[in-house]
């Protein structure tokens, strides 16, 4: 796979306008609806994006094909769930706050749904920067020095793969 000159800087203008225009759209109109909606349209870019990216990538490195799928799978779950807690947050406010006053202190956490939106897409993002990592190691034609591993079995990260003395 060759990295095709220029498409990065397109990409970053892209990113850097939409944002401006999503911000200065919801500072004047403040709904909270806007940003939801903003937000989701912009996931959904990424993983059209990346999806494009992995057939390409399917058809030369099978390994690195199965790998980036473990990627996105936690991408694509982490920043769901994320977005749909966000969402159930928004529609039940009242009803969720109610519950936590009548809940002991202990048992309230349980109930932030907006806090585990902020823990989802964490995860969502670190997944994303792993994912582009691999990407790019793949796409300079670079993948077969490096590996990607679990830390405790769950958490991904590239590794350079040790040359033997």
């Amino acid at each position: 796979m060759h990295v095709k000159a220029g498409t990065d800087v397109f990409v970053s203008l892209a990113l850097f306008a939409y944002s401006a225009i999503v911000t200065l759209v919801y500072l004047q109109i403040r709904k909270p609806v806007f940003h939801q909606v903003a937000y989701g349209i912009e996931i959904f870019v990424v993983l059209i994006r990346s999806t494009m990216h992995q057939l390409e990538i399917r058809k030369t490195n099978l390994r690195a094909y199965a790998e980036m799928q473990q990627l996105f799978g936690l991408g694509v779950a982490a920043f769901g769930v994320s977005f749909a807690l966000w969402n159930v947050d928004n529609i039940f406010c009242n009803n969720l706050r109610a519950i936590r006053n009548a809940l002991p202190m202990v048992l309230a956490p349980f109930f932030q749904l907006h806090a585990y939106w902020h823990i989802g897409t964490a995860i969502g993002c670190y997944a994303s920067i792993v994912y582009q990592q691999y990407l790019r190691l793949v796409m300079l034609g670079t993948m077969s020095e490096y590996r990607l591993r679990k830390a405790a079995f769950i958490v991904p990260y590239i590794d350079r793969v040790r040359k033997a003395d």
